[in-house]
């Protein structure tokens, strides 16, 4: 028997009235009540199903209002979830953690010297985890978790020897070490990046965890004082962009496990920012550190999104901003005197490499910074020798199936 218009709207209006004005089409669709007009009935007679609870509950009822409420609560829902994630990891790590002994290292006393400067070390995209087959980019890059640890030590070996070559002259009592992001490579940032990592990522957060920590205690004995600045790039997240909650992201993870292990060690202090961008104050200079994963690109050079930031934070913050310090371009760069780009750990990729033709050599960037003056003796370290190609007894020079 077909009903009137009149007659299936009041049907439908009880239905909304007993499981609730906000029941989504899908909610509807789930209720087991005889006799329910189907969706399909409703959309032929009345309309489309926002236009059928407007008419249904009257006048009163706010289609878009509704409609917002309801999008809000199962947003908040699934904000509160990745919260709620990131805190379990975290929790559960730091347990872990707590368990283990570290053996602190001794602190050195500070040389006493006239003009006392600070050592500021970049350091970004280590990249964890990626995986760059040589016999897939001709022979021109290679890196894995091996290779990361080599390339670790000899930074913090570099690192040691600047300063000792240094101290007497300009003291270098304190290393600030600005912690860029992408120290994690993540498992899900791109389509097919499975098959371009050679640990999962528990396994990349726990080797970044030991390595670093072995490094901060090295050279602990060396500097009389410690200061990490940490910001989180883009690979740290663990799903696709926008999917979780912006803190979810396996770079702050680690910032708070290196944090929460080395607590004891008096001459470091661990400072994690808790949002994209960190502004902080050294002597008499402001720096704004950034991963720059939100910097747009203009034909694929990044200068002139980097040059707007550079013009348009002083103004966003209101303070004066001398120095802007980040990474994920993975080419060393001192843009205008102030803005320092840093380099990567791994030197090329399949993307760089096979798609955009450059790849450029393993570096992490140095400077010393005076109190009045500013940076100055800014360096690049470089952590592997320049590649070479040499061709076979066939003059053929890339890898190849005989």
């Amino acid at each position: 028997m077909k009903l009137s218009e009149g007659e299936l709207l009041d049907k439908f209006k009880n239905i909304l009235l007993e499981h609730g004005e906000y029941l989504t089409p899908t909610e509807y669709d789930s209720l087991n009540i005889p006799n329910k007009p189907s969706r399909a009935y409703l959309r032929k007679n009345i309309g489309l199903w926002q236009v059928c609870k407007s008419k249904a509950l009257g006048s009163g009822y706010d289609v878009t209002n509704e409609h917002l409420i309801k999008q809000n609560e199962r947003l908040l829902s699934q904000l509160e979830k990745q919260r709620n994630i990131n805190q379990v990891i975290i929790d559960n790590c730091l347990a872990r953690i707590s368990r283990c002994s570290f053996s602190n290292a001794k602190i050195p006393l500070p040389e006493n010297v006239k003009s006392i400067q600070a050592f500021f070390a970049l350091k970004s995209d280590d990249h964890v985890g990626e995986l760059v087959d040589p016999a897939w980019v001709q022979g021109v890059a290679e890196y894995d978790v091996n290779i990361f640890k080599k390339r670790l030590e000899m930074w913090t070996h570099k690192v040691a020897t600047f300063r000792e070559q240094d101290k007497n002259a300009l003291g270098l009592n304190k290393i600030i070490i600005n912690m860029l992001g992408d120290h994690i490579t993540g498992e899900m940032i791109y389509a097919g990046q499975a098959w371009n990592i050679d640990v999962c990522l528990v396994d990349q957060l726990f080797t970044c965890v030991n390595a670093y920590v072995d490094s901060l205690l090295f050279l602990a004995n060396i500097f009389p004082e410690i200061e990490l600045y940490c910001v989180q790039g883009n690979h740290g997240r663990h799903g696709k962009k926008g999917e979780g909650h912006p803190r979810s992201n396996f770079d702050y993870v680690f910032f708070k496990m290196i944090q929460k292990i080395l607590a004891q060690q008096g001459n470091i202090k661990v400072y994690i920012s808790e949002s994209p961008t960190m502004l902080v104050r050294h002597y008499i200079f402001n720096f704004a550190l950034n991963h720059n994963d939100d910097t747009r690109l203009w034909n694929g050079i990044p200068y002139y999104g980097l040059d707007r930031k550079a013009r348009r934070l002083p103004k966003l913050y209101n303070m004066p901003i001398n120095f802007y310090l980040g990474g994920h371009f993975h080419s060393p760069a001192s843009l205008d005197d102030e803005t320092y780009i840093n380099g990567t750990m791994v030197g090329g990729t399949d993307l760089t490499i096979n798609k955009m033709r450059v790849a450029s050599r393993p570096s992490q960037s140095i400077f010393y910074l005076d109190p009045k003056h500013g940076i100055h003796r800014y360096t690049n370290l470089y952590l592997s020798d320049t590649i070479k190609l040499k061709a076979d007894s066939t003059g053929i020079y890339t890898a190849y199936t005989a």
